[in-house]
């Protein structure tokens, strides 16, 4: 959603946000591979704008980022929360288009649209087709240089609300409190990054129009911000339309900005706060250097070595050796002004704080005596690498990461630098600078007359959209069919110029096939793979896999169970040979058994204190029933995972991840040969077990004739969950091609009438929408949001009054049709974008029954869809016999649930028994 502060995925932050260090070593970008580079050329505009541009044809479309540099460091006391609320404000129109900013995207098959604020910076993006991006460069350039004329009083009391909604949904969850209280700690009253980014409710309610708009003249100039493109566009292109549509953007003020403010602790601080959480969790936290310092790149390494992954110091004495805590963690967090170095933990149930604490403790020391060994600096500067090289297949990707350099360092390819120091600093760089900074300030300012900057004319017309300049053509990579000597079928897509391999082994099992086992017995088992093989412990495992820089873990949904590769071209054999030996060697140890066992009980008391776990446990236990194979069976599932043993998981494992029952999809750089060569070595000789294959018994259900309403409490909760559904035709039913259009009108995107209504209109929630489960058998539609407390009658209304619309008494309007057809046949080209994309599509197609051309197929299908079709087809979501599921505080809701007459309404407890 748009006002989402953590709006990328983790990987694009860590690439796009980072600002290189100085190494130690004195590493040289010549040193970093050339596959790596990201080739690109910047320029800048006589108004002070920096633009950056990489040119990449291999599919038609743009990724587009714009950056400024402000956040919430830059607001004053009493102002927390402004940058983040402004950033919702820039999508609600500018002077020359006063509307919502993402329809015309939809219509121009947008794929990716957001923004996001941290501490440091503020950055919109956006993915089209090729043809639309004069569009998006006219709406980025109207809001960056037209925008205070359409930012109205009422506008910011809609994004006032939304924004309040967006900070109640987080505080409404388990340990939403730390970040804050870690923050207060380390950094003074005062210092810009005490207080959060969303900002306190105070200070929301206290904004006001002048200051909305004081904040645009001083940080939203074209000298503070950059724009970056990536993909089917040349340079001379884009200089030609960036000029036309930014040229005439003013410059603004010059922007003012603190080099460094590193507040140091003069004695340990002690805290004990008391909060509804169902495990105890330990945060230490230490101020230390941030962006530009010598040492960043020690202390990243120094972070993953001693709290970052399975085989992490920290993992290994506090979660597999002790079995004190459930997980660990320990992060590096690189600021403009500092930095902070955090080490986490939440422990078992009836383990003594002090007791978890003396060993960590004793780890940290044993680390700051010893340092890292050389083994564990190549396994973790290989999965560090590996990371980073999967991440930048992505054009949006490449776009983040050349602004998030230009911006920081002024050089779009400081993650070269980043890169090369990571690969020279030694583990003694990183024992050194963990001892400096786990064991333990400065203001200059430096003032220079700023160039001299002028706007230039406005060579756009802005009196209308540009229009969308075409469609793409789909251009499907070539996919080979291939069997193995055992019977194994393979469907491999072969894409040159990727750096990896990416490949799935996909068995009909899924958790569907618990039904007549103890449930959940098909994930438990899953996720053992992952815990070693008959000849490697699961650290042996991690190892080989972080040496190799490969991906190897499992998956699973209701249907399918998966074993996922992914693997690095150089190291594909080894690879597939380490894939094999954890699918077809599992150890199943007792003490891995007992250690996953309590893992899950964890991750159980997580859901059971979460008020979106006990809604969707909820639903899926009442929409199914439990004795379907796709319902949530409820009950003591304590005593259940507590039942399980080795010869659960064996009995599962020789009845479905078997060769008789698999099928692989693949795709990346190497060859199909090459490929099947490496596939026969590892699985030709695999056969089958003696026993029985696994038999699945997927129901159908009759529909549900009549509407219930299910209740269930949590005393305290400042928020409302609500899931509203009902059962639909099967995943094999040709119908489901119209019902997706249908959902999409209703719910299925940001401008759906369940969002429009819930959020941007009535500012109720943060987000609100709907979907079809993916499955072979009998799927459910669902809506979903969580409204404040007060609103949730008033909620419930406005979702039977969209509810009834769609099916009749307002049906699907040409307008919205077209929009939905636009959004969804303009953005095809997602789904094999990358190796990783590709091998989903492969598994989609084939799990349907489509033809692997099936994407080629869908533009005609989408033109030939009529609002009439809709308005039928939509008959199907029957409001009057729906299931509706609120869990809140029925001290305060339950009787206005009661008086809407919804249908029959149950009160239940967390474990499906009925209260009353």
């Amino acid at each position: 959603m748009k006002s989402s502060i953590l709006a990328l995925p983790l990987a694009a932050i860590a690439i796009a946000a980072m600002s290189p260090q100085a190494a130690t070593a004195q590493p040289t970008v010549e040193s970093v591979q050339k596959q790596d580079e990201i080739p690109f050329e910047q320029f800048t505009l006589p108004n002070g704008l920096r633009v950056v541009v990489h040119e990449d044809h291999s599919v038609p479309k743009v990724a587009v980022a714009v950056w400024y540099h402000v956040g919430s460091m830059n607001e004053p006391d009493g102002k927390s929360g402004y940058a983040h609320l402004f950033e919702h404000l820039m999508f609600n129109g500018s002077e020359n288009r006063d509307d919502e900013y993402f329809p015309p995207l939809q219509e121009i098959g947008a794929s990716a649209v957001n923004g996001a604020t941290s501490y440091d910076q503020t950055y919109y993006f956006e993915v089209v087709p090729t043809g639309g991006l004069e569009r998006v460069l006219w709406l980025e350039s109207d809001r960056m240089g037209n925008l205070l004329g359409a930012v109205t009083q009422a506008k910011l009391d809609e994004q006032r609300g939304v924004v309040q909604n967006e900070k109640r949904t987080y505080e409404n969850r388990p340990y939403s409190s730390m970040a804050q209280l870690r923050n207060e700690a380390l950094f003074p009253a005062g210092h810009p990054y005490n207080h959060s980014v969303i900002g306190s409710m105070e200070d929301l309610d206290a904004a006001s129009l002048d200051d909305m708009h004081g904040w645009f003249k001083d940080y939203y100039g074209a000298s503070n911000a950059v724009v970056s493109l990536a993909g089917d566009i040349s340079v001379e292109d884009a200089r030609r339309l960036v000029t036309k549509y930014f040229g005439a953007v003013p410059p603004g003020p010059a922007v003012s900005r603190l080099t460094q403010d590193l507040p140091l602790l003069d004695t340990t601080k002690a805290q004990v706060v008391e909060e509804a959480v169902p495990q105890t969790a330990i945060s230490w936290a230490w101020p230390v250097p941030g962006q530009d310092s010598d040492v960043g790149p020690a202390l990243r390494l120094a972070s993953s070595l001693i709290g970052s992954g399975r085989l992490s110091r920290l993992n290994q004495a506090l979660v597999v050796d002790r079995e004190l805590a459930t997980t660990v963690f320990a992060n590096y967090e690189s600021y403009q002004l500092a930095g902070v170095f955090e080490i986490g933990m939440r422990l078992k149930e009836g383990v003594d704080p002090a007791e978890a604490e003396t060993v960590l403790r004793e780890e940290i020391d044993h680390f700051l005596a010893e340092g890292p060994s050389e083994a564990e600096m190549e396994r973790t500067k290989t999965g560090w690498y590996s990371n980073n090289v999967r991440a930048r297949e992505s054009l949006f990707v490449k776009a983040m990461t050349l602004a998030g350099g230009l911006v920081f360092d002024g050089d779009p390819a400081s993650y070269l630098k980043d890169q090369a120091q990571i690969e020279a600093t030694t583990a003694t760089d990183v024992r050194d600078a963990a001892r400096e900074w786990l064991n333990r300030p400065n203001y200059q300012l430096t003032v220079v007359p700023p160039p001299d900057r002028q706007a230039g004319a406005d060579g756009a017309d802005r009196t209308q959209l540009p229009p969308l300049q075409g469609y793409p053509e789909l251009t499907l990579p070539a996919v080979r069919e291939g069997k193995l000597s055992n019977g194994i079928k393979v469907l491999f897509a072969e894409r040159p110029g990727t750096a990896t391999v990416d490949m799935s082994m996909t068995f009909d099992a899924g958790s569907s096939a618990d039904l007549g086992r103890k449930d959940g017995i098909e994930g438990f088992t899953n996720g053992l793979l992952n815990e070693g093989t008959q000849s490697l412990t699961g650290n042996e495992l991690a190892d080989r896999e972080e040496r190799l820089g490969a991906r190897i873990y499992t998956t699973g949904g209701v249907d399918t169970t998966t074993a996922v590769a992914s693997a690095l071209v150089r190291n594909l054999p080894e690879t597939i040979d380490l894939w094999a030996d954890m699918i077809r060697h599992p150890a199943f140890r007792e003490e891995d058994i007992a250690r996953a066992k309590a893992q899950a009980l964890s991750r159980l008391a997580q859901s059971e204190n979460n008020p979106d776990g006990l809604a969707s446990d909820a639903f899926g236990s009442v929409i199914y029933g439990e004795d379907h194979a796709y319902a949530t069976r409820l009950g003591d599932r304590r005593a259940v995972i507590e039942s399980y043993d080795r010869a659960d998981l064996t009995a599962f494992y020789d009845a479905y991840l078997r060769p008789d029952n698999a099928t692989i999809y693949a795709a990346g750089a190497s060859g199909f040969d090459t490929v099947m060569a490496e596939l026969e070595d590892a699985f030709g000789d695999w056969k089958a077990p003696q026993s029985p294959l696994g038999q699945k018994n997927v129901d159908e259900l009759p529909a549900q004739d009549a509407p219930r309403v299910i209740l269930v409490d949590k005393p305290g909760a400042i928020q409302s969950v609500l899931r509203v559904g009902r059962i639909m035709p099967s995943g094999l039913d040709p119908i489901n091609f119209d019902l997706d259009i249908v959902n999409s009108v209703l719910g299925g995107g940001f401008t759906s009438r369940l969002n429009t209504n819930l959020r941007e209109e009535k500012g109720w929630t943060y987000g609100a929408g709907s979907g079809i489960s993916s499955a072979i058998g009998p799927q459910a539609f669902q809506i979903s949001t969580s409204v404040q407390t007060d609103k949730t009658k008033d909620a419930l209304v406005e979702i039977k009054k969209e509810l009834d619309g769609i099916t009749g008494e307002r049906p699907a309007s040409e307008a919205e049709l077209e929009l939905v057809r636009r959004g969804e046949v303009l953005t095809l080209s997602d789904r094999f974008e990358t190796n990783s994309a590709m091998v989903g599509y492969l598994q989609y197609v084939d799990r349907f029954n489509h033809p692997v051309n099936w994407i080629e197929t869908l533009p005609d299908r989408y033109a030939s869809m009529t609002p009439g079709r809709i308005t039928q087809v939509s008959s199907l979501l029957d409001p009057e016999a729906m299931t509706w599921v609120i869990v809140g505080d029925l001290s305060k809701i339950e009787d206005d649930v009661r008086r809407l007459g919804l249908g029959r309404v149950e009160v239940r407890a967390p474990d499906g028994k009925v209260v009353r």
